[in-house]
Parts: C-alpha cells; sequence; structure tokens
C-alpha cells in the first residue's frame, strides 16, 4: 500500500469536487449558503438597533414601519433562501454518500484478488465501509461546509466590529471560546478513552444479535439450548455500555457545567462594560443595542468555528480512507496472446512457493508440475495442504512468492488479466449465485447473446435439465430471494449442478472443479461421474477432492502434504506403490465397507 500523505485541505478540494461531479448544486449551494445565511444574522442584528436609531430621530410611525417591514422582508427572504439551500445539502448529502458507494464499489472490483485480500487493505477497505454506512457522517460534511464558512467570515466581520467598540472586549471573547474548546478537548481525550472500553462491548452486542437473527445459527442456539446464553450476554455487554456511556456523559455534564459558569462571567463583564460606555455617553443606545447582538452573535460564531474545526477530524478520516482506495493499483494493460480455445490449456508450475503476508511458514514449496493439455488431473490432500492456495494461484488471484507458472509456454505474469480469466472456468464449493435469472446465472449474458443450443448441451450434461424446465418462467426466472422479490431458492444439490453446468457453458480451456460433487447424493455423484469424461472433452481439468473413490477416471493424481506434492500417478500405479496415497485410499474404502456392514 502506498503511504502518502492526505492533507485536510486536499481532502476537502476532493469532496467538493466529488460533490460537483455528482450534482453540481451540492457543490456550489455549499458556497452560495453563505450569503442568505449571513444576510439574515446580521439584518436580525441591526433591526433592533435600526428601530432605536429612527425613534431617536423622530421618524413617523408610518416610515418606522416601513423600514421594519423592509427589514423583515429581507430577513424572510434570506432564511427562506437558507432552508432551502439548506434542505437541498441535507436530502442530496445522503446521495453523495452513494456516489462514494459506487466509487469504492467500482474500484474494489477493478482491483486484483491477492491485494484485495491483503491484511491492510482488508482494513482499509472495513473502514471505508463502516463510514459509507454511517449515512450522516457524508450528510453531516456537506452540510456542515455552510456552517464552517459562515462562522469564519461571520467571526471575523463581527471581530472587526467589535473591535471598533474595544480590541480588549475581542480578546476577552477570544479567551472564552479558547477555554471552552480546552475543557471539550479535555472530555473528548476521556471520550477516546472509554471508547476502546466501549468497543469491547459493542462488538459484543454485534455478535450477538448477528448470529441470533441468523437462520442458519437459529438451529444450533435452539437445538443447544442457549438462548438463555446469548440473553445473559446480551444483558451483561448493554449493561457495560450503559456504564460507560454514563461517564462519558458525566463528563459532558461538568463541561458544560463550567463553560456556562465562565461564559456568565464573560457576559457580564461585556454587558456591563457596555452599559458602562452607554453612561458615559461614548456609545449611542442604538450603538449599545447593536454591540450587544454583535457580542452574543460573536460568540456563537467563535464557538462555531472551533466546534467545527475539532469535528473536521472525522470526515477528513473517511476522505483519507476513500483516497487510499482509490489510489490503490489496479490491473496492468499487457498484451493479449489470444490464445487457442478449442483445446487444453497446458499449465507449468515450476519451483513454485507461496507464503501468505505476514505468515512465518509457506503454504506451498518449491511445487514443480506440467498440466498436460486435455489432462484430467486429480489434485488431493487432506486439510490444510494447501489445495486452495493452489487453486487460487492456477486461478491467477494469488501470485507465487517464487518461481513461476505458465500457460501455454508464456509466464502466467505477462497475460492480459482480462484475458487469463477468460480461459479459466471454475466451479468452488463456495461459488456465488447472482441475484438475476437463471439463464443469466448460467451465461453470463442477457438472452439475446445465448447461445441455446450449448445451453441445452450443458444443462443435460450437468443433470440440471429437468429442475430448469420446473421454473414458473423457465430461464427468466429471478435467483436469489434476498435481492429479488418472488425468486426461486435451490436445494444445495440442485445449486451444485447449475454451478456445474455454469462452468460448462464458459468456452475456457481449463476448468477447475473444487470438490463439485459435495452437495450431490451418492446417485448424482455416479451420474455425474458417468458424464464427466464428455464435460472435459478438450478442456485441461483440475480436480480437488478428499474422495478419492472418485478420482479413479482421472489421468493423474497428485497428493499434495507438508506443502509438497508427495506422489504422482495414475490410480492404479498409487495403489502398486503402497505409498501415502495407497494408506489414504485404504482408509477411506475401509470406513465405506464398514459403512456397507453397517446398514
Amino acid at each position: 500500500m502506498n503511504h502518502k500523505k492526505y492533507s485536510l485541505s486536499r481532502n476537502i478540494i476532493f469532496h467538493l469536487k466529488s460533490a460537483r461531479q455528482w450534482n453540481k448544486w451540492v457543490c456550489y449551494f455549499q458556497f452560495l449558503d453563505v450569503i442568505p445565511n449571513m444576510s439574515a444574522t446580521f439584518l436580525g442584528i441591526w433591526l433592533p438597533s435600526l428601530i432605536v436609531s429612527e425613534l431617536q430621530g423622530g421618524v413617523s410611525l408610518k416610515a418606522l414601519m416601513a423600514s421594519i417591514i423592509i427589514v423583515s422582508l429581507g430577513m424572510l427572504i434570506s432564511n427562506v433562501m437558507d432552508a432551502g439551500m439548506t434542505q437541498y445539502l441535507y436530502r442530496n448529502g445522503l446521495s453523495l454518500t452513494l456516489y462514494y458507494d459506487k466509487l469504492a464499489f467500482e474500484k474494489i472490483m477493478k482491483i486484483d484478488y491477492d491485494l484485495l485480500e491483503s491484511k491492510d487493505v482488508r482494513k482499509l477497505v472495513g473502514n471505508v465501509w463502516d463510514t459509507l454506512r454511517n449515512e450522516f457522517a457524508i450528510r453531516w460534511s456537506v452540510t456542515s461546509m455552510p456552517v464552517l464558512i459562515v462562522s469564519v467570515f461571520s467571526s471575523v466581520l463581527y471581530g472587526v466590529l467589535l473591535c471598533r467598540v474595544n480590541w480588549v472586549l475581542v480578546l476577552m471573547l477570544i479567551v472564552t471560546i479558547g477555554v471552552n474548546a480546552f475543557l471539550l478537548k479535555q472530555v473528548r481525550d476521556v471520550h477516546g478513552k472509554n471508547h476502546e472500553e466501549l468497543s469491547r462491548y459493542t462488538k459484543a452486542v454485534s455478535y450477538i444479535s448477528r448470529h441470533a437473527m441468523e437462520r442458519s445459527d437459529g438451529k444450533d442456539i435452539r437445538i443447544y439450548q442457549m438462548q438463555d446464553w446469548f440473553l445473559k450476554k446480551y444483558d451483561a455487554a448493554i449493561s457495560g455500555m450503559d456504564r460507560i456511556y454514563g461517564k462519558i456523559h458525566t463528563q459532558y455534564f461538568f463541561r458544560k457545567f463550567k463553560e456556562l459558569g465562565f461564559g456568565f462571567i464573560v457576559e457580564l463583564f461585556s454587558y456591563g462594560y457596555l452599559t458602562y460606555l452607554l453612561s458615559k455617553g461614548r456609545l449611542s443606545v442604538s450603538e449599545f443595542v447593536f454591540s450587544v447582538g454583535l457580542v452574543r452573535t460573536f460568540l456563537a460564531n467563535f464557538s462555531t468555528l472551533i466546534y467545527m474545526v475539532q469535528n473536521l477530524n472525522n470526515i477528513h478520516a473517511f476522505l483519507t480512507y476513500i483516497r487510499k482506495l482509490l489510489d490503490l493499483p489496479e490491473k496492468e494493460e499487457k498484451e493479449v496472446f489470444h490464445t487457442d480455445r478449442t483445446k487444453g490449456a497446458e499449465i507449468t508450475f515450476k519451483d513454485v512457493s507461496f507464503r501468505y503476508p505476514d505468515a512465518d511458514t509457506e503454504v506451498l514449496s518449491n511445487i514443480n508440475i506440467t498440466i498436460h493439455s486435455n489432462e484430467k488431473l486429480a489434485l488431493i490432500g487432506l486439510n490444510g495442504a494447501g489445495k486452495t492456495t493452489f487453486v487460487k494461484l492456477l486461478c491467477g488471484f494469488y501470485k507465487p512468492t517464487k518461481g513461476e507458472i505458465l500457460v501455454n509456454g508464456i509466464p502466467q505474469s505477462e497475460y492480459d488479466r482480462d484475458e487469463y480469466v477468460s480461459l479459466v472456468s471454475t466451479l468452488f464449493q463456495d461459488s456465488m449465485l447472482f441475484p438475476v435469472t437463471v439463464d443469466e446465472n448460467l451465461t453470463g449474458s442477457v438472452p439475446t447473446q445465448t447461445d441455446t443450443k450449448r445451453l441445452a448441451y450443458v444443462l443435460k450434461l450437468s443433470g440440471f435439465e429437468k429442475r430448469y424446465e420446473s421454473f414458473p418462467q423457465g430461464g427468466g426466472t429471478k435467483m436469489v430471494r434476498e435481492a429479488n422479490e418472488n425468486a426461486t431458492d435451490l436445494s444445495g444439490g440442485e445449486k451444485q449442478k447449475l454451478l456445474f453446468a455454469r462452468a460448462l457453458y464458459k468456452k475456457a480451456p481449463l476448468m477447475i472443479l473444487d470438490e463439485p460433487t459435495a452437495a450431490l447424493d451418492p446417485i448424482a455423484e455416479n451420474e455425474l461421474y458417468l458424464r464427466y469424461g464428455e464435460a472435459a472433452k478438450n478442456r485441461t481439468v483440475v480436480f480437488i477432492s478428499h474422495r478419492l473413490s472418485s478420482t479413479r477416471f482421472c489421468d493423474r493424481i497428485a497428493l499434495l502434504e507438508g506443502t509438497h506434492i508427495i506422489e504422482e500417478g495414475t490410480h492404479e500405479e498409487l495403489l502398486l506403490k503402497g505409498g501415502r496415497y495407497a494408506e489414504l485410499f485404504e482408509m477411506q474404502s475401509k470406513y465405506y465397507r464398514e459403512g456397507e456392514v453397517g446398514r
């Protein structure tokens, strides 16, 4: 990850540019709102002074009322304009969150998988999503910009006007606000320390809430009667949170109490001093009234300025997160080799080793193997042997720590990423269904681009044909109920068959099948194996499995153990060798035989 510095000023510029790209008025109103806001405030200060001045000048009641109406209309128009712009910013501040959502989503889709899985990037993405889920953070950043600008200009304007009365008075007011800012900082430091303890309880509450409402977890909770445990843990967590919130808000209460007391003394001095000037004839009554308004407005605006500056840290942190994410490197455009897709691909691992970032040991060490074109290779091994890592290296998701992988004699690293993934078709254990139609799930294309003959062929070959024909809207039936109302869900075995059909439909020279029969019953599994030879025609296939009996139809078997490939050969060759494979096969076959006797 880059360690580029992101200053507050540049973050604000980026934020304003983003607002302009999303909606130009969201950008412009953050500045234009300053005019009606300051106008309304100034007219509100000036009106009482104007009334007193005109009364002292002996103007007629009619002229006085006209002045009041004109100034009041100015205030009304300014307030209406201010309210309209503020509401527009408030409403579209939420929309800007969606824009940042889109930026983050688009970027994540373009980041290489290995970078996306790195510890630092996962943490960065987590911070981005945490902020985006808090819609008020972005909305506040939009609506607060006019407030910040107004507080800056107003503090300067009213400070200058008060200096004309007496600069000592302005200094006293600034000291007051500085003391309040110091008190607020003290409380926030305490808040920060308590927040570390608070996070322990919030994580517990989040965990309990999430799992208590999860349907899949609900079965275990009820079977093992853990309802009381969940409730007790939840009560303990919220009690802890309430205790810490109490400590935090007690601190805020005493800070406010001190602020009010100090403010009372300063306002008493300010108004006393203005009264003294009035009594000595150094201020007229209208000037006195105007100065009183200036004191209160200056205090309010300077306090707001201090508050806004202190709260800029939150939006500064988010904008730093989002900019770091957007600055992550994307795929490089490389040469396209136009690989022949009518035959399988030859894959060569040359001294390939892989170690996860921050890991102490290698997952794979000095792997040397060539998977020949159109060969069916079974990759087997116990859990944790490195099979999943091998597959992710093969898919191009990871890059070897040492060594290189060649595809048809060309280093994997030299392929354009889009071309490379087009060469690979996969069926993972945890493959997902997309929230689109059945046909779009199967083909990855819109109906007008679907090869209907190929679709019919893979449906039959995968065993999904009958279920496909039973869908109420045929291939147009929607999938995934969480995203589509009235969608159709599938059983585990049905989903596996659909995913197998999807892997077959893609005309890729390399096909990877990771436990493709895990969710199938024995009959469906046997039927699949009978069709497997035809399905693998003109493809290089890597088959991952724990069931050694299912590897017999493969041309070759490679056994992974202890970060190395320790045995290679056909099923019969490895049995005759009497090594580790024969030992594992005997253990599994003995289990199956005992199961049959037990029945």
